[in-house]
Formats: C-alpha cells, structure tokens, sequence
C-alpha cells in the first residue's frame, strides 16, 4: 500500500510538472505573438503617421508657394515690393574746355566748371521682381511654423527717381579762367543739371545707403509676407528673410535672431519714407 502510494503521488508530481510546463510554454507564445501584433500595428501607426506628415508637408509647400506666386503677380506692375523712400542730397560738377587752333593743332584758352548743390532729391527702393514665376525668389518651410524667404537683395528703383525742381533751393559754383568770363554760363548750368538725375541714382545706390535700406527691406518683406502666408495657410507662421547674397553666410544666426525677433516684437524702423 505504501509503495502505491508513494507511486501515485510521484505519478501526481510528474503530471503536476507537465501540466506547469505546457502552461508556461503557451503563455510565452502567447506573449510574442501579442509583442509581434504589437509592433506591426504600432509600426503601420507610424507608416500612417509619416505618409500623414509627407501629405502636410507637400500641402503646405504647395500653398506657400502658389501664395508667393499670387503675390508676385500683384507687384509686377511696380517692379518688386516696395521697401520705401530715401531723401538724397548729391553734388554734380560739370566741366567744359574751350579751345582754338588751326591744322590740327589745338590751344585751350579757358575752362570752366559748374558745382550745383542740390538737396532734398528722393530715391525709391524696391526688393525687384521680374513676375509671379521669378525664380530669385523663393520660400521654404523649415519647420510647421517658420518659413525660410530668399530674395534678391534691394535696390535703387531707378524707373523713380524725383529730382529737387526748385530752383532757389539749388546752390551753384562757377570756376572759370579768364577767357570763360566772356562767355555767358548759362548753357553750362543746363548740362549740369542733365547729369543730376544719374548722380542721385548713384549717390542713392552706394554701399552705406544701400546698407540702411537693407534694414528696413528686411523687416518690410517679413512682415508683408508672414501675413500673406499666414492667412493662406490658416495659422500663425514666421518668417525668415535672407537675402540671395548671404546664402550660407550665418543662416543659423539669421534664423535665430529674426525668429526671437518676430516673438519678442516687430520692432520699429527710423527708415525715411
């Protein structure tokens, strides 16, 4: 009797043990199948979740471009976006040699220069454009709320040019030699004023002048653009501007700075009109 018992609950034992064995084996596959329909389920999320943000991505691309393209349109007829007006004060000299002579020889007899200056000219700046599909300008999302501007750098507008037409407020000097003094000035006087238009031009396009307009015609295509984009786009957006001759000069710097900018403030401009 004991030996049959001992054999019995030995029997119990080892069925025991098989029983914990199988259930053990079932639950580990249990378990992997459940991490395997874990992980292709969360991996379609993510597949979904990236064709989700490719869509948005190619969306907005195409929204923020056919704005620009629409607004590009609208400047056409003045040339690119106007960044504004710069009171110019320039001097021109205009020289003239009188001469004589006979078979081929000549002898100056007299000279005379004209020093007109004349305050008060204006110059207009614009950041030009050629048309909705100028390729020089160009705008690209950078992340869901800022947008990278390329545009070309400004310039004078030299279609627009206004020259002082006061004749009281125009100062003239005359430097002329001795035979000059025989001949009336008043022919000179005209051709110097022919050249002041060019030399306003030139006075307005020079490098400290175009420096201080690059200022304002930065802040003037942020804030004219971010608005168009925007409205277009239905949310609020940054804009960042670089102009085409600073590609890769500081652009994390630039992106930096005018970001902060735009969330801190507009700022204001001192920048003549």
């Amino acid at each position: 009797m004991a030996d049959e018992y001992s054999n019995s609950n030995s029997s119990s034992a080892a069925r025991s043990r098989s029983s914990g064995c199988c259930g053990c084996s079932g639950c580990g596959t249990i378990f992997v199948l459940a991490l395997l329909a874990a992980g292709i389920y969360f991996g379609v999320r993510s597949c979904d979740k990236i064709s989700d943000a490719i869509k948005n991505f190619s969306l907005v691309q195409t929204t923020i471009t056919s704005t620009l393209t629409s607004a590009l349109g609208d400047l056409q007829p003045q040339g690119g976006l106007l960044v504004g007006w710069r009171e110019i004060d320039t001097r021109v000299k205009f020289d003239r040699e009188t001469t004589v002579g006979a078979f081929g020889y000549k002898v100056p007899v007299g000279s005379v220069h004209v020093f007109l200056d004349v305050p008060g000219n204006r110059a207009q700046y614009i950041i030009p454009s050629n048309g909705p599909n100028d390729e020089h300008w160009d705008a690209q999302p950078i992340s869901e709320s800022v947008i990278m501007l390329t545009l070309p750098a400004p310039i004078v507008n030299d279609k627009v040019v206004e020259v002082q037409s006061d004749p009281g407020k125009i100062k003239v000097y005359i430097d002329n030699d001795w035979m000059e003094h025989l001949i009336p000035s008043g022919g000179d006087i005209d051709q110097a004023k022919k050249l002041l238009r060019q030399a306003v031009i030139e006075t307005a396009q020079s490098k400290p002048a175009l420096a201080e307009v690059r200022i304002e015609a930065r802040q003037v295509a942020r804030k004219f653009l971010s608005e168009l984009f925007t409205r277009s786009l239905g949310r609020p957006v940054t804009v960042v501007v670089q102009f085409a001759d600073e590609i890769g000069a500081q652009v994390g710097g630039q992106v930096g700075a005018q970001v902060g900018g735009q969330v801190g403030g507009q700022g204001s401009s001192d920048f003549p009109k």
